[in-house]
């Protein structure tokens, strides 16, 4: 039980050191090393300028990017064919099972009904005499 309590406390701390955190923020931005005007301006967007070199290396840069993604696409490919058939091989097994389940329970009940004839029998079974079946009689 005193366990239980002692995690109950352990989390009303973290709770309570969460909400110290975000009433008093750090004045640390992750990402930023200084607060200085003219550091911050070379952080911020620019454009491209209309150099044609400039923007034929942006497009180079785009091109390696969308080639990366199109071989990744190939690789999943090859991969999802394998998994189909796999799964082929798989389900041809599973109605092989199925099929050999359904004869195994045709040999072991049969097709036809068991030959009852035997148990209707009136004749005497053998090492029984006239006289034993007779005297049940009486």
């Amino acid at each position: 039980m005193t366990l239980i309590y002692l995690l109950i406390l352990f989390f009303i701390c973290l709770l309570i050191y969460q909400t110290f955190l975000a009433a008093y923020p750090t004045s640390v931005i992750e990402g930023m090393e200084t607060n200085d005007k003219e550091k911050n301006k070379d952080l911020q967007y620019r454009d491209y300028p209309t150099d044609p070199l400039v923007c034929c290396k942006q497009n180079s840069g785009n091109i390696e990017f969308l080639k990366g993604q199109v071989d990744t696409m190939s690789i999943n490919s090859t991969s999802i064919n394998k998994l189909q058939t796999d799964m082929t091989a798989l389900q041809q097994q599973v109605n092989d099972m199925g099929s050999q389940i359904a004869q195994l329970s045709q040999n072991m009940i049969g097709t036809q009904p068991p030959d009852m004839s035997a148990a209707v029998s009136t004749e005497t079974p053998p090492g029984i005499s006239d006289t034993d079946t007779n005297m049940n009689k009486i």
